[in-house]
């Protein structure tokens, strides 16, 4: 049965003094929680941090795993550091890198492994979170070392739990939200380049999520004005769009349609990852 992450509207805030309140009532303070207030519902909704944001690398892994054979070798990019001001760029970009750790861990190549590590550092600490990155990088080499693959990738699961965990620290849920985005987009473009290695409507059908596309539409929409009017979220936005409406009206999903798929979320991608202040535009799909 092809798994689907079913879509639900984020629960309405809680009003600041009631938050203040729930704080103040014997809890501590975020950085020093207990496992009890960062499980509660309430506390994670309120921060945006459900079971869209920062997604699940592990469920990442298994929807990639169905759609083997994927050609690891034409996807792998080199890792570049990312050197900007810009903590949107920062947070959108992590979440690419994740997904790049899916193609190290399945082509078993240490010396990527060692330049993601360094470069999870360079932008955790773009996002303040850079030394609850550190200990989980060094286990990384750790482990690439010494050819341990399948614990590796437990590692990164246990890394983006890790980050989870800091953006509900930082109360952050606008950046929680691009992190998981960037996975996301990085997701489409390797899932598609599994679904032309070896075609079929059923495997295409694996990329329809519209619930999940819906969701980070609605987030876009409702980031802070001074963010939504920059060229980076405006473009990033009209590419997810345009992509939105391939997958709604489009059925079944052929061959082309796949190919712009790869070709939208690949155009993402370097809108994300090279640091022009987003004046670049997606390829867009027509």
């Amino acid at each position: 049965m092809q798994k689907r992450i079913g879509y639900r509207r984020p629960r309405r805030r809680l009003d600041t003094w009631a938050i203040a309140l729930f704080l103040c009532l014997g809890t501590p303070a975020p950085g020093g929680q207990d496992s009890g207030l960062r499980d509660d519902p309430d506390y994670r909704e309120e921060l945006g941090v459900n079971h869209f944001t920062t997604p699940s690398i592990e469920e990442l892994f298994e929807i990639l795993d169905s759609l083997k054979p994927i050609p690891f070798q034409q996807l792998r990019e080199p890792v570049t550091e990312l050197n900007t001001d810009d903590r949107t760029r920062y947070a959108l970009a992590f979440g690419v890198l994740i997904g790049d750790g899916f193609l190290d861990v399945e082509t078993e190549d240490s010396k990527d492994v060692e330049a993601l590590g360094r470069e999870l550092i360079r932008r955790g600490t773009g996002l303040g979170v850079g030394s609850r990155i550190t200990r989980h990088s060094q286990r990384l080499f750790d482990l690439a070392k010494k050819g341990h693959w399948q614990d590796l990738r437990k590692e990164l699961v246990v890394t983006q739990d890790d980050v989870e965990q800091a953006m509900l620290d930082l109360r952050d849920e606008e950046m929680a939200n691009l992190l998981s985005l960037g996975g996301w987009i990085r997701g489409l473009e390797i899932g598609a380049a599994g679904v032309a290695s070896s075609y079929s409507k059923e495997r295409a059908e694996r990329l329809r999520h519209l619930d999940l596309l819906d969701y980070y539409l609605d987030r876009l929409s409702t980031l802070n004005p001074r963010l939504k009017k920059r060229p980076l979220i405006q473009n990033l936005t009209a590419g997810l769009k345009d992509i939105r409406d391939l997958l709604a009206h489009t059925a079944p999903i052929s061959a082309a349609d796949d190919q712009k798929l790869r070709d939208e979320a690949h155009a993402l991608v370097i809108l994300i990852e090279t640091d022009t202040g987003g004046e670049a535009s997606s390829t867009g799909i027509k």
